[in-house]
């Protein structure tokens, strides 16, 4: 008797992402855990979008002090301001829109796997589309780069993309043919981080693209959904463990297993009072866990029809924000907590001669709602270029990096460093700034940026 064929890469793949939607989605939610304690932590608002049937998946905060969503079946972005309105933008047809996410431009980026696109809206709604190189990506997760610009998986490509703020795509292909990574976000290393179910993975690329796995102990892990926590680690969901995990920078890996047997938990992120926060499809909850471990859970207060999490974001307004795919809703989890906006802006002269002077600007904002506490403005100055002045004066911890030091950054204030440098070598300078706060901020995507410089020779 012949043998039959193993099934084709893209086929394997599509497989694994339904077997996980149905894992995910799959089975009458249970009503058990508890409503909102009585400060209000864990209170639930539920908001439907305008549009009947209209899927919402991926959910992020944007710069405008509104959360924006994919509606993956209506082909639209929505936005929905903190006090529940909602505004939709529609896309191509066929775009399906999945994961979104804060650009470093001010923008929101979001993926397109049904026309292998990555998508760029501005908060007032203009729309711009960019095509993949290769056909068949069905690309996925989308994050915010610690380069200024976006990365993302390609689930169907077997690869991870880098899209530049005006278009410009480069793939890094991925070790072995069952990779098939789905969400991506940025890590405390400076590098990615991104999820392969399939092969029950966490990877972990550099800026350069240099690529390392590592496995979930337990067979049969698909790890879903992945975001930077605030002990410095990468925590992600696992329905298939039926598990919260861990991983470390160094790649050691640890599951907490969740209180009931179907939860299958889908999305995670960082909340403003440091703890993660996720969305259990299987019983129409929403779970809370401490970098040490805890778990608490919210019920749904609407889980019929189908009132199930899914993904999951921190709100500017000190909230968590949640999809619910198959409910066609999205809702608000009430947090508390402390909620900054630092924005970052970088400026420097498109062009200058070698030997000649010239200077960069540096422009820090708070557009949250908090103070942003222990603030720290960083700008690592471009190699071959000596330091003219620096105003006001800065710490030099190291010799290509300048630190201002500027303590709370009150809402709605700015602050402006200039950096006067003189290159030495005609070609390309590049200069980068970055700014962090012990203040959360769910918006981490504009707190780099980055300026380039052509120098010619004398």
């Amino acid at each position: 008797m012949p043998e039959t064929a193993p099934p084709a890469p893209t086929a394997v793949r599509r497989r694994c992402f339904a077997v996980l939607l149905a894992c995910a989605l799959l089975g009458p939610p249970a009503v058990a855990g508890r409503a909102g304690a009585a400060d209000g932590v864990g209170r639930i608002t539920q908001f439907t979008p305008p549009t009947a049937g209209s899927e919402p998946v991926g959910i992020t905060a944007g710069p405008d002090g509104n959360v924006w969503f994919t509606e993956s079946a209506a082909g639209r972005i929505g936005r929905i301001t903190p006090k529940g309105a909602i505004t939709e933008f529609p896309l191509t047809a066929g775009s399906f829109p999945d994961d979104i996410t804060a650009g470093a431009d001010g923008r929101l980026w979001f993926s397109e796997p049904g026309r292998d696109r990555i998508g760029r809206i501005g908060t007032g709604g203009e729309i711009a589309e960019f095509p993949l190189p290769r056909a068949g990506a069905f690309p996925a997760g989308i994050t915010a780069g610690p380069d200024g610009n976006l990365w993302f998986a390609e689930f169907d490509g077997g690869r991870v993309g880098r899209i530049t703020p005006s278009g410009k795509v480069t793939e890094f292909p991925l070790p072995g043919t069952e990779s098939a990574p789905y969400r991506i976000t940025g890590g405390p290393d400076g590098n990615l981080w991104f999820t392969e179910p399939a092969a029950g993975r966490i990877g972990r690329i550099t800026p350069a693209g240099k690529v390392t796995g590592y496995p979930v102990p337990k067979a049969g892990s698909t790890p879903f959904h992945i975001a930077a926590g605030p002990d410095g680690n990468l925590w992600f969901t696992d329905p298939a463990s039926n598990a919260v995990g861990r991983i470390t920078p160094q790649g050691k890996v640890g599951l907490f297993p969740l209180p009931a047997g179907n939860s299958r938990p889908v999305g995670i992120a960082a909340g403003p009072d440091g703890n993660l926060w996720f969305g259990e499809s299987g019983n129409g909850r929403i779970g809370r866990i401490t970098p040490g471990g805890r778990i608490a859970e919210f019920v749904v207060p609407r889980t019929e029809p189908e009132g199930r999490p899914f993904h999951m974001a921190a709100g500017p307004d000190g909230h968590m924000w949640y999809t619910e795919l198959a409910g066609n809703r999205v809702g608000r989890v009430e947090v508390g907590g402390r909620v900054a906006d630092l924005v970052v802006r970088l400026s420097a002269p498109g062009s200058a001669r070698a030997g000649d002077a010239y200077t960069y600007t540096v422009t820090v904002a708070n557009h949250g709602r908090s103070a942003a506490a222990g603030t720290v403005v960083r700008l690592a100055k471009p190699r071959g270029a000596y330091t003219v002045s620096a105003s006001p004066n800065a710490r030099r911890p190291t010799a290509d990096e300048l630190t201002w030091n500027v303590g709370a950054l009150a809402a709605g204030q700015k602050r402006t460093f200039r950096v006067t440098v003189r290159p030495k070598n005609k070609g390309a300078v590049e200069a980068a700034a970055r700014v962090t706060a012990a203040t959360f901020d769910p918006a981490p995507g504009n707190n780099a940026a980055t300026a380039r410089t052509a120098v010619a020779g004398r």
